[in-house]
């Protein structure tokens, strides 16, 4: 499943590698009540919650951005082939590499291949299976990972003997630094003209959000700031995925300050259709409006 739409002269893509109501509320986030939950349910049906089976719509999207001579991909997703734990994510089988080469990403034109953190269901397209292993899927790219992650992932998976707290580790970023091909970047790089990063830590220790402004326009790749607009409603919920809770809060209420009633396209990567919209104010706090409502 493929999207597309413009901000300002850039061509967005977001492929969605899967999708489905796969988490329960009480577990992604123990923190808030039953009671509470189902007071904002109806405000999530049924894009972003199933009723029927009490699970909320999570997905994986992998974006693209093309822009002038630069197409760069942020966050690659689960991959195909990949040896996982989690079952829904073992050793996919779906059809991403026909959808990015229809959004103009096939694997010899992408120019770029940016990471907003390093966990397993944001680099699994960095690699593809070769008869001598995993070797970097974008040939011609450079591969950039936000340093403050890969500091704080790589002396644990060191520590592991190779296993790592992420499989995806050993299988899709390990295989880059081993090819010089993986580079770091930090707060303030700018990839092209007008998409730059801007620290968002807490669901990961060096998480990073992309901004996007182009002709008048503005967008923002927020990464795992939300994993749900449930966390709009609630900025205070943080889930159990969140390596620094309270940062990641402080993050989220400050990110959503900051562009509310401001017309930002704001792109999750885990949000059921249409994924992304914009956020306004309600009162004392905020809610969230789908792109084209």
């Amino acid at each position: 499943m493929m999207h597309h739409r413009r901000i300002g002269d850039a061509d967005v893509f977001n492929i969605t590698e899967i999708i489905g109501p796969t988490h329960d509320p009480a577990i992604l986030f123990p923190a808030l009540p039953r009671s509470e939950f189902e007071a904002i349910a109806p405000a999530l049906t049924p894009a972003h919650y199933a009723p029927a089976t009490g699970r909320l719509v999570i997905g994986i999207q992998i974006w693209v951005v093309r822009i002038g001579a630069e197409v760069i991909v942020i966050d690659s997703g689960i991959g195909n082939g990949k040896p996982r734990g989690l079952p829904r994510f073992d050793r996919l089988n779906t059809l991403v590499p026909a959808w990015l080469a229809a959004a103009g990403a096939a694997p010899d034109r992408v120019t770029q291949v940016v990471m907003t953190h390093l966990h397993g269901d944001h680099v699994g397209w960095n690699t593809i299976a070769t008869p001598g292993g995993w070797a970097p899927t974008f040939p011609n790219a450079r591969y950039l990972a936000p340093r403050a992650d890969f500091d704080h992932w790589h002396p644990r998976w060191l520590q592991s003997g190779g296993l790592g707290e992420t499989e995806a580790f050993t299988d899709a970023v390990i295989p880059l630094l081993d090819a010089g091909k993986l580079e770091f970047y930090e707060a303030g790089h700018d990839f092209a003209p007008g998409l730059r990063a801007v620290a968002a830590p807490g669901h990961s220790p060096g998480m990073m959000r992309l901004d996007l402004h182009s002709a008048g326009a503005r967008g923002v790749f927020c990464a795992d700031i939300f994993h749900s607009p449930l966390q709009i409603l609630r900025p205070d919920i943080s889930g159990i995925v969140d390596v620094l809770p309270e940062v990641a809060r402080a993050t989220r209420e400050a990110f959503l300050a900051e562009v509310a009633d401001t017309g930002t396209l704001v792109m999750p990567c885990h949000f059921g259709e249409p994924h992304c919209g914009t956020i306004l104010r309600a009162g004392a706090g905020f809610r969230f409006v789908h792109e084209g409502a």
